[in-house]
């Protein structure tokens, strides 16, 4: 495709120039924006070339053009990804971050709705998902006649709980029991290498003598197993509703949000980088204005998890690369720490 010098400032400076204004562009606006010496009637025969070449539409006969998502990905490919936040906007990040709950299941929540309210986008973080994932130590704590409080540590020094309402009351014998029965039996193994069959026999053999020694070890099962299923956490959704883009599709958008499955392999990025994704180019119907960007954060050197952005494909994709970059890092830098 002949996608010259100045077609490439024509398609940089609508794809700009509707992120501002949300306005179909006019050739005349478009030369008081162009630093170029194009008389109207130029821009307006280059205008028709470009929307030939699928990178602009004109939603009715007199109007002016407006980016497709063609259009959008050419400005994001020769967009400089290396645009950072002044000093002064990564402090105030910093310190509204610093005050976030850093207890290991509800930090990544926050963080979600820290980034979200920031910058009025629908976010999306995932955890990383690690198959090695063990458990190092179990406690447990007594916080009513017929409820305990589980407490499992994984080696990542994540700190997870469940509580467990029992059929009978248990004794501080019965807990420093079962306490170390957790650790012995539970600790140090990944989740894929548990034996189900023995804990299924010992839960049995265990409630022949007291009905709640079987319920903390199922209830010490599904902590493990929750640890070891990668939950998705969303926040901002009403920023979906405060634009315009989404008038039509509102609620595709929003029933694709609430599948799960499905939004776990679009948010992951499969690269380094910033990774964009919109809604043409998935086998969905009736998203195609959604845009999904992510950055992928660590845990260490290996392990990654997904920190991703729901908005409209007319984004301010410089503002949001530089502020998912810095919070990509001070996640990354928050998690690491912790280990």
């Amino acid at each position: 495709m002949d996608i010259s010098k100045r077609h490439e400032a024509i398609i940089n400076a609508i794809v700009s120039m509707y992120i501002n204004d949300r306005e179909p562009i006019a050739s005349s606006a478009l030369q008081d924006y162009l630093d170029m010496a194009l008389s109207s009637a130029t821009l307006r025969n280059e205008m028709a070339y470009l929307t030939k070449q699928g990178f602009l539409n004109q939603p009715h006969v007199s109007a002016g053009r407006v980016p497709t998502n063609k259009a959008y990905r050419y400005y994001i490919e020769n967009l400089d990804h290396s645009k950072a936040l002044s000093n002064l906007e990564k402090e105030h990040i910093k310190a509204r971050f610093d005050l976030l709950d850093h207890d290991s299941q509800r930090f990544l929540q926050g963080a979600a709705e820290l980034f979200s309210e920031m910058f009025g986008v629908t976010t999306i973080i995932a955890p990383p998902l690690d198959k090695d994932l063990k458990f190092v130590n179990f406690s447990m704590m007594k916080t009513g006649k017929y409820d305990i409080v589980l407490i499992g540590v994984t080696g990542r020094g994540e700190v997870h709980t469940r509580v467990i309402r029992l059929s009978n009351e248990l004794d501080a014998n019965d807990i420093k029991q079962l306490t170390n029965l957790l650790n012995t039996r539970m600790c140090f193994t990944a989740w894929q290498d548990f034996d189900r069959h023995y804990f299924d026999y010992l839960i049995k053999e265990l409630a022949r003598e007291n009905k709640a020694y079987g319920q903390v070890i199922k209830g010490a099962l599904a902590l493990i197993k929750a640890a070891n299923t990668q939950q998705i956490h969303i926040r901002g959704e009403q920023y979906l509703l405060k634009t315009k883009d989404f008038d039509s599709n509102i609620a595709d958008v929003l029933k694709l949000l609430a599948n799960k499955e499905v939004l776990k392999g679009i948010v992951t990025p499969k690269l380094d980088g910033i990774s964009v994704v919109f809604g043409d180019e998935l086998p969905i119907k009736n998203i195609e204005n959604v845009c999904f960007i992510s950055k992928k954060y660590y845990v260490g050197s290996a392990v990654s998890g997904a920190f991703c952005v729901v908005c409209p494909h007319s984004a301010d994709y410089s503002k949001l690369f530089a502020g998912m970059q810095y919070f990509a890092q001070l996640i990354t830098q928050t998690i690491t720490e912790r280990k």
